[in-house]
């Protein structure tokens, strides 16, 4: 460091407060009141914890200064004594140097760290789909192989092609000689523009500590069998690559991803050895992450030594450290930030017992895992092998016999205020209920369709009285310029078309006839879908679930479930095959989903998972076969979904880019709906593809957006009700976990800040009604959408 030469604060370094970090990462770092977290997302420097007058110091960076002038100037505004100042701020400014988050002025580095390839871009054979990972000197892309395989794409920055050709091809030669089982398949070692690269079959997951977090999340009975699996997958993973000759020599969570059946991939062998080898690419070379280091490398580091090479007793506490993160959230020791107090802790203090950081009890794992994290390498057990068959050993010993779910409290709190608003319906009736008035989705007959599912979960006849009361004032609302229209919120024919059943007068005669089907009243049921059969021919131009003729044709679906066997179906049946006919025209005459221009939108609320989810629906309904060509539209969109963590996502338009934001993971634009699609699609046509397809649609709608509104339309409780269709059918219990888990985010979100606090698809009443399933998930459906038995 040259201390005449201006320095700069690259522009993507965040310096924030502790105080404003997520809870669950202020509690792995040390830090006094009024710290701040220094981080460059995308570098391989890790988070630093400096007080609030080095953090002041080094936002004087952002503009290129000396260290002197800095001083100088940051002394001089807060009225310090420059050289003390000095003294003081030396040797941690020297330090961030050297971490690169303080850089030359003139260096590349003082640029953001972004992508230099694009989408459609080729390096050597294989086609850039969109970025994956970013950090310094390197890019990790997802790609495509000339036989349509996925890819990852790991190729040097320009500024880094000749320092890292060598790591990347040890690496390449390391991954060529395994099996694959536990780790990317190798494909090519090439160059590009002179910039090395690496091209490795792709792995979806997220890393394993996500995974492990998500666990923790739910229940004891569910969450610590999943969180005790998949330590035992981390540790059969590494046993496995031992058995290959192989040593990782970089056993941290972010180098171990997790798939959505739990399946475990190893990544990142840039520092990978051999038995036969001395190290990596450069001879001995240690890396990874000094919270996952052995004792033996830090006794050495104390002692002046070069670090040793790693081992297979090394590498075996540095996985037992990984699992202890995992099992309890928090690292082995409680870390000291000074690096040579550190070294000390790791080499002199036992690790804290579970007890200490909260976590769920296993004593037997963790007398397991206290072996392998002994001090002397002789104390551990003779392979990892070993000590994976004592791991799962340990976990038969602790497991105990799974509880039941409980119901999250703050959901069925929103139940109990939404039911007891409903049970006085003059405060609503008397103007305090904005337009629209009567349609399901926003007014009357979405209330009383949800006091009519409450009803039937409880046996309640009072609360299916209730349901008739605000249907009767639905009905008699269809006849006021209020009950499907409001200018203000632009709810206009115009946008929503004359004839939709969730925004106009089909729905609420829907719901009517449901109702009178509930009190056993055979003449209201039939004048009802009379009704309904009038009001959902009417031309309609809209074709998609929420505004148009797909939409309607679900209704036709609901309504022909619902008919007692004695029913003459004629007209009812001759309006849905009406209606099926028109919309198959539309959408077959549409070229490839690909190439469409005219029906671009892909989503269950205005969309292609929408359209074809109805198709399916009236097929189930009615017994009728599906067109010839229909599994071929399945194929296109199931083709546009896009790996994301451990799911996969579509994008709300053929050819653009995704939002970005909650509604990827939401009922009406994101993967949310998809998972009826796909469900449906299984159990009419017994295509196993089908079902996993839902269930990755099901982890993007679980792991999206975290910060969501809470409604069943755009947010948590769509999330939710798709996660328990997920259950009913697979009869996994953890999805359950799920569900329940976003009912609680969804309604604090619903009470905190609800698009329309009265609506069933936009506020606290799917919210309510989502509690109250919860109660028979059995039962559960999403709310006039899917099939109700």
């Amino acid at each position: 460091m040259a201390i005449l030469d201006p320095l700069v604060l690259p522009p993507d370094v965040v310096i924030v407060p502790v105080s404003e970090l997520p809870p669950e990462l202020r509690e792995q770092v040390g830090h006094e009141a009024g710290d701040y977290s220094v981080t460059r997302p995308r570098s391989r420097t890790m988070s630093s914890i400096v007080d609030a007058k080095t953090a002041a110091l080094l936002e004087t960076f952002r503009t290129p200064a000396t260290i002197v002038d800095a001083v100088i100037a940051f002394s001089a505004a807060e009225g310090l004594d420059p050289r003390a100042t000095l003294d003081d701020a030396f040797a941690v400014l020297g330090g961030f140097v050297n971490e690169g988050l303080l850089v030359a002025a003139d260096s590349v580095l003082a640029e953001p760290i972004a992508t230099s390839l694009a989408l459609g871009d080729r390096v050597g054979v294989f086609a850039i789909e969109e970025p994956a990972h970013l950090i310094v000197d390197t890019e990790v892309y997802r790609a495509r192989a000339p036989d349509g395989s996925a890819v990852a794409l790991k190729i040097a920055r320009p500024t880094a092609g000749r320092r890292l050709r060598s790591m990347f091809a040890h690496e390449a030669a390391i991954l060529d000689g395994l099996d694959g089982r536990v780790t990317p398949r190798f494909h090519e070692f090439g160059t590009y523009e002179e910039r090395p690269f690496l091209a490795l079959s792709w792995c979806a997951g997220v890393d394993v500590y996500g995974a492990a977090s998500e666990a923790r999340s739910l229940s004891e009975a569910l969450g610590g069998a999943a969180l005790l699996s998949l330590a035992a997958s981390v540790i059969d993973a590494y046993a496995h690559l031992h058995a290959q000759d192989v040593l990782h020599a970089d056993v941290h969570p972010r180098n171990v991803l997790v798939d959505a059946h739990g399946a475990v991939t190893i990544v990142d062998f840039g520092l990978a050895v051999t038995p036969t080898s001395v190290g990596g690419p450069d001879g001995v070379q240690r890396g990874g992450i000094d919270f996952f280091l052995e004792p033996e490398v830090a006794a050495a580091r104390l002692a002046g030594r070069p670090s040793p090479p790693p081992s297979a007793a090394g590498e075996q506490y540095s996985l037992a450290a990984l699992v202890y993160f995992l099992l309890t959230g928090a690292h082995t020791h409680s870390f000291s930030l000074e690096p040579e107090e550190m070294l000390r802790q790791l080499l002199e203090q036992p690790p804290l017992a579970f007890s200490g950081h909260g976590a769920w009890e296993v004593p037997a794992v963790e007398q397991t895992i206290r072996r392998a994290l002994a001090k002397e390498p002789s104390d551990r057990y003779r392979s990892v092998s070993s000590f994976a068959r004592t791991f799962r050993s340990a976990m038969a010993k602790d497991r105990r016999r799974p509880l039941p779910p409980t119901r999250p409290t703050t959901a069925a709190e929103v139940l109990d205020d939404v039911v007891a608003r409903l049970a006085v319906p003059g405060e609503l009736f008397e103007g305090a209920l904005e337009p629209p008035t009567a349609s399901i989705m926003n007014g009357g007959a979405g209330f009383a369709y949800a006091l009519l599912r409450i009803a039937s979960i409880r046996e309640d006849h009072e609360l299916l009285a209730l349901a008739d009361v605000w249907s009767t004032q639905a009905q008699y609302e269809t006849g006021s310029e209020h009950a499907f229209w409001n200018a203000e919120l632009d709810i206009v024919p115009e946008i929503f078309g004359e004839n939709s059943f969730y925004h106009h007068a089909s729905g609420v005669h829907l719901v009517q006839a449901l109702i009178a089907r509930g009190r056993g009243d055979d003449l209201a049921q039939q004048l009802a879908l009379e009704s309904f059969i009038g009001a959902a021919a009417r031309p309609c131009d809209h074709v998609d679930v929420a505004f148009g003729r797909a939409g309607l044709l679900l209704g036709c679906s609901l309504a022909l479930d619902a008919l007692p066997p004695t029913f003459e179906e004629r007209s009812l049946c001759a309006l849905g095959h009406e209606l099926r006919k028109s919309l198959w025209t539309q959408l077959d005459r549409q070229p490839p989903l690909s190439e469409s221009t005219e029906l671009r939108s892909l989503g269950a609320a205005h969309g292609w998972a929408g359209y074809l989810f109805a198709l399916l629906r009236w097929s189930e309904a009615s017994g009728t076969a599906l067109p010839a060509t229909f599994g071929e539209r399945l194929e296109q969109l199931a083709a546009l979904g896009r790996p994301a963590g451990r799911g996969l996502r579509w994008a709300h338009e053929v050819g653009v880019e995704p939002f970005g934001s909650a509604l990827e993971a939401s009922w009406c634009n994101g993967a949310a709906g998809y998972v009826y699609l796909w469900m449906l699609a299984h159990r009419l046509l017994g295509d196993a593809a089908y079902a996993r397809l839902a269930e990755l649609a099901a982890w993007s709608a679980y792991e999206g957006y975290p910060a969501a509104p809470g409604d069943l339309c755009c947010g948590f409780a769509g999330r939710a009700y798709a996660l328990l269709c997920l259950f009913r059918h697979s009869g996994d219990a953890v999805w359950l976990a799920r569900a329940q888990k976003l009912s609680d985010h969804a309604a604090r979100s619903v009470r905190a800040e609800p698009l329309r606090r009265d609506s069933l698809y936009k506020g606290e009443m799917g919210v309510a009604l989502l509690a109250a399933d919860l109660e028979a998930p059995e039962r559960a459906c999403m709310p006039m959408f899917e099939g109700e038995g």
